[in-house]
């Protein structure tokens, strides 16, 4: 707490804790306050002028459900293995950019975060998260392509239950390709491990106004995930190829999705271009009645709302499909 008392409002952006405060360079020389320091894994950590060089590190000096916070500190991380959330309850933080309002839908692109975070190896995961009680909040992920992920939660033998994901942003733009995403849980989790998570006040953007590529999915569910909720996020297409689902759900088991919320986001297309997100929500797998709801979203025109294998598998409530000759649109029902 004495840190927040001692560099003033803009350390005072810092989540408040109980728990100890672990700083992480951009680079190995980094600036804080005008002045010059040397970021060091063989650092404490404990002080913006004695940060640590990697989130890894930061993890590993942590302590697990105490409340301990890592801080990213403004620039562009880089990383060569994926930073791994392997302790419960802990909050991995960037520093809040100009909008600074939490969980709520936030304005297009990443300049808005003053940390960033991406991975040089190829098909690369930016981080994983196998425990519960996990934060992540006010980063600008930058997958690479080709099986890129943005954050990936990958339980293993433990739980990772309520994950918390928020204020980030998601930029699938490097070189398109289907198989980069921005929030992926994998097929190989088949246990109840994700119970309670949520994603809110993100934003996940696919291709760039001169790119022709597609990508992957702004989150693809492919494991068992209950009571999985997105909300207040925007998803938006700038490409000039389809992006065929801006929300994928892919159950490998009949069952697996069950209570996913699905609330008050936003699909949009491009403007200048006749592309389009083809479906905001697809799930082409799941039979169970009801699994899915879609409750306050707004869609573009010319996407669909959402797909779905069987009827009655999403319900359907309050859902807004944009018009092109009527300026009013038009609800959607169910599927």
């Amino acid at each position: 707490m004495a840190l927040i008392t001692k560099y003033g409002s803009f350390w005072g952006m810092i989540p408040q804790t109980s728990g100890r405060y672990f700083w992480v360079a951009p680079a190995a020389t980094y600036t804080v306050e005008g002045q010059s320091y040397e970021s060091s894994d063989n650092n404490d950590g404990l002080s913006p002028e004695r940060a640590l060089r990697t989130v890894n590190q930061a993890i590993t000096n942590a302590t697990a459900s105490v409340g301990d916070v890592i801080v990213m500190l403004p620039g562009s991380h880089s990383v060569t293995t994926p930073i791994v959330i392997n302790k419960a309850g802990l909050t991995i933080t960037g520093i809040p950019g100009k909008d600074r309002s939490f969980t709520t839908r936030h304005a297009s692109g990443s300049k808005r975060l003053r940390t960033q975070l991406t991975s040089t190896q190829t098909a690369g995961i930016c981080m994983t998260v196998s425990a519960p009680d996990a934060e992540i909040a006010f980063i600008h992920f930058a997958p690479p392509a080709a099986g890129g992920r943005g954050i990936s939660l990958t339980p293993t033998l433990a739980t990772a239950n309520r994950v918390y994901v928020h204020d980030c942003t998601f930029a699938l733009q490097a070189t398109a390709s289907v198989t980069t995403y921005g929030i992926h849980v994998p097929a190989n989790v088949t246990a109840d491990v994700l119970d309670e998570s949520l994603i809110s006040g993100c934003y996940f953007v696919s291709g760039l106004d001169t790119s022709s590529g597609a990508n992957g999915a702004g989150v693809l569910i492919a494991g068992t995930a209950h009571g999985f909720t997105i909300e207040n996020s925007t998803f938006e297409l700038k490409g000039t190829a389809a992006w065929a689902a801006a929300i994928d759900l892919v159950p490998i088991s009949v069952g697996a999705h069950l209570g996913i919320v699905i609330r008050d986001n936003d699909f949009i297309n491009p403007t200048s271009s006749t592309t389009v997100i083809t479906t905001a929500v697809r799930s082409v797998t799941a039979t169970t009645i009801a699994s899915v709801h879609m409750l306050r979203n707004y869609v573009s025109a010319g996407t669909d709302g959402a797909t779905a294998v069987a009827n009655n598998v999403i319900a359907f409530a309050e859902n807004y499909l944009a018009g092109v000759a009527s300026p009013f649109g038009a609800l959607f029902g169910n599927v």
